[in-house]
């Protein structure tokens, strides 16, 4: 290891431990683990011990117990990176042995970011196969692989010098990662899925918590947008009306438009459509209020539902 690093993973964690410890272990078991490191922003509180790692890792270990929110720990982890890319996931992501080495791969190429494929972690209920499909089936597994100026968010990577060159702006861009991908795609710099970087996601298994946390990150996403833009009052209003109407269905057509070359997800995706609806939807007032209001409450919400909140109940 006197080399440096391909590849940073920054994973940020809370007070739910078995599936981050999951996740590091799904980390330390890559095909290329001699070119990753990993980046740990441990923010549950100091009295609860540390995750374990492996002695043949990279590893910086960064415990901030209840001084740092989720949102800046994502910033601040990309300061302690040393390799080129910096690739975020979620400490309820777990990815598949291959995925740093097909990231690494992807990267050669002039992607500026590049997101990855996604499975379910949890597909034994209804609600664990419908919260996957709301919140990730236009990446469902099997995903079309390609360029594209949609990607997720939270689980993206990208070109480490880029997200430096951002500076301060960089905490107000990843919360969430959607602002940031706006300006890349104004600037016109590619963007890239590369489907075969699997991971699992861990998804909820209770409509409430899932509408819940779908409101948080809305109403977020819509004052960074406000923030970011420096949109006056008129846009603000017109947007915070047109978003309740216009944002579910907007995001129902973008899912069955990503069903092309997909038919064998028509059955989970029509079975999912009720709790897709009812999430879009109250996303959408939660985006209508961050056009109105901004953030309110929604940082701390979010750094809840993201850290200290089970997903899964029924295991």
């Amino acid at each position: 290891m006197d080399s440096l690093p391909q590849l940073s993973v920054i994973v940020v964690v809370g007070l739910c431990r078995k599936r981050a410890q999951r996740v590091i272990d799904s980390l330390c078991a890559q095909t290329v683990v001699d070119s990753i490191e990993i980046i740990i922003f441990d923010l549950a509180p100091s009295d609860i011990p540390k995750l374990n790692t492996s002695p043949d890792m990279r590893v910086v270990y960064l415990s901030r117990p209840q001084k740092t929110r989720w949102s800046k720990a994502r910033a601040e982890g990309v300061q302690y990176a040393s390799s080129p890319i910096v690739a975020f996931i979620e400490d309820h992501c777990f990815p598949e042995p291959s995925w740093a080495e097909l990231l690494i791969e992807a990267h050669k190429g002039s992607w500026v970011a590049v997101s990855y494929g996604f499975k379910n972690a949890n597909p034994k209920t209804y609600m664990g196969r419908a919260s996957m499909v709301n919140d990730y089936g236009l990446w469902l597994h099997p995903a079309r692989r390609g360029q594209s100026d949609f990607l997720p968010c939270q689980n993206v990577s990208y070109k480490r010098d880029l997200l430096l060159s951002f500076g301060e702006e960089l905490e107000v861009l990843l919360t969430p990662d959607f602002s940031l991908r706006q300006v890349l795609s104004q600037r016109g710099l590619p963007m890239f899925v590369e489907s075969r970087a699997l991971v699992a996601h861990e998804n909820f298994t209770r409509l409430f918590p899932l509408m819940l946390a779908h409101y948080s990150f809305s109403r977020m996403l819509a004052a960074r947008r406000v923030e970011v833009q420096s949109w006056r009052k008129l846009r603000r209003i017109f947007y915070a009306l047109a978003v309740l109407p216009g944002a579910p269905i907007l995001a129902l057509v973008r899912l069955f438009l990503s069903l092309r070359g997909r038919a064998s997800l028509w059955p989970l995706v029509i079975a999912s459509l009720p709790v897709c609806m009812l999430a879009h939807l109250w996303g959408a007032i939660g985006e209508s209020m961050g056009y109105f209001f901004g953030p309110g409450n929604a940082a701390s919400d979010l750094h809840r539902w993201e850290l200290d909140t089970e997903r899964d109940i029924i295991k």
